[in-house]
């Protein structure tokens, strides 16, 4: 990652997170269709990006560990409370430590396969990553603030904690600019985010919700979601 898209990944987390704090912009039903919307365009590009290249470079293991990051995700969300696809729970004047964790370590995770590496051997997969972790991160972030911002956290405490969250994914990549060096071992972090993003992307796109009319309307956000993906 260059420096650029390093501040674009906080900066992002940030600004929605200041916005959202302040000045709550989107009732609950639009937080869902942008959820709706991520998740469409993640598993877009899980199938036409993330997979192929991981079976490409390793084809015996790949498997393997998309199944990994399946199950890694299965786990973090049982103490996330299932943060990462649109839900959370006030805790009352507490830091929500589980959750913080949970939803920090699922944020290093998603940033392994953003790393120098990845970015040389395949450079349109390294934007088409980019650009599905900011659009995954927007919700996220809402829900997140709005769940620090209904527990009785101060602002100043909030925004410190949003900043941590979002410095987590940059880090990732670094970390793994020195562990996945070779093209066999790049497989794996590709291969375990492919895994987390299909079970976050699945529980978001089979929810159902009461309003047919919403249901409607969320399946057009998940078709643009998919078509925009394909454009990346």
């Amino acid at each position: 990652m260059n420096s650029i898209e390093y501040i674009l990944l906080i900066g992002a987390v940030i600004l929605v997170g200041t916005v959202f704090l302040y000045a709550k912009i989107l009732s609950v039903s639009a937080t869902k269709l942008l959820n709706a919307f991520s998740a469409a365009f993640l598993i877009g590009i899980c199938f036409t990006e993330i997979l192929p290249e991981s079976y490409s470079l390793n084809h015996t293991y790949a498997g393997i560990f998309v199944l990994v990051g399946f199950l890694t995700q299965l786990i973090l969300g049982v103490f996330s409370g299932g943060i990462e696809h649109g839900h959370a729970h006030p805790h009352k004047h507490e830091i929500p430590y589980a959750v913080l964790i949970s939803l920090g370590t699922h944020a290093f995770i998603e940033g392994w396969p953003l790393n120098e590496h990845t970015h040389a051997q395949n450079e349109a997969l390294h934007h088409a990553l980019i650009t599905g972790i900011l659009v995954h991160n927007i919700p996220i972030t809402i829900v997140l603030t709005s769940m620090l911002k209904h527990s009785g956290l101060k602002n100043s405490t909030i925004l410190i904690i949003l900043f941590a969250f979002a410095l987590l994914t940059p880090l990732g990549s670094f970390c793994a600019s020195f562990w996945f060096i070779t093209p066999e071992m790049l497989a794996i972090p590709l291969a375990m985010v492919a895994g987390i993003l299909l079970h976050i992307s699945t529980t978001i796109l089979f929810e159902s919700a009461d309003s047919h009319k919403f249901n409607m309307i969320k399946m057009a956000v998940i078709l643009l979601g998919l078509g925009c993906a394909l454009l990346v």
